[in-house]
């Protein structure tokens, strides 16, 4: 079969996986993320008329290839599911992060949003979604109703913040000499 049809085989294998594993690679590429998805969606765009394709060549012979009717069946099954589960089959997030015990989102100009989990095994997800996906995670402590963060990936800039449940917020500060926060309204606070 991979000989008869090389490249739909591979190209349909390849958008599966690189979707179902977007946890892992996400939020590494920044601003070229915007262009990776793109592309993926040309390349899925494409598959789909390939399937097209396909369906009408197997009907005219009237699905006597075996290997083009598996092929049929392996490109709707992988695209299919790429469109009922974009972000993959498995829930990388929950399995290896945690559940949230926290969870505060602020939504800024042209969509631009600002994420911030906190996980029940004190670790946390900042994720800062505007044309690309930049993503840090690190660990945290909570004192009363400050939150100290440490031990993250890539540089954090803010050092701690302070949840304020009669506002509703978390208010996020660079160093405890600054008056100037950054406040991200609370969705989930178990």
């Amino acid at each position: 079969m991979l000989s008869q049809f090389p490249l739909q085989l591979t190209f349909t294998l390849v958008l599966f996986l690189t979707i179902n594993m977007s946890y892992f690679w996400e939020g590494e590429f920044g601003i070229a993320f915007l262009i990776i998805i793109i592309l993926l969606f040309i390349i899925y765009f494409l598959l789909s008329i390939e399937f097209i394709r396909q369906l009408y060549i197997s009907v005219k012979n009237k699905f006597s290839e075996k290997t083009r009717n598996f092929l049929l069946l392996l490109m709707f099954s992988c695209l299919v599911l790429i469109l009922i589960k974009p972000k993959g089959l498995i829930n990388f997030e929950k399995i290896l992060d945690g559940e949230d015990k926290v969870l505060a989102q602020a939504e800024g100009a042209a969509n631009c949003t600002t994420t911030l989990k906190l996980k029940n095994n004190e670790k946390f997800v900042y994720e800062s979604v505007c044309f690309g996906i930049d993503r840090i995670k690190g660990e945290y402590k909570i004192s009363n109703d400050t939150i100290y963060f440490k031990n993250s990936r890539k540089s954090f800039e803010y050092k701690f913040g302070v949840i304020d449940k009669d506002e509703n917020i978390i208010k996020l500060y660079k160093n405890k000499s600054n008056r100037n926060y950054y406040g991200i309204p609370i969705v989930v606070l178990k």
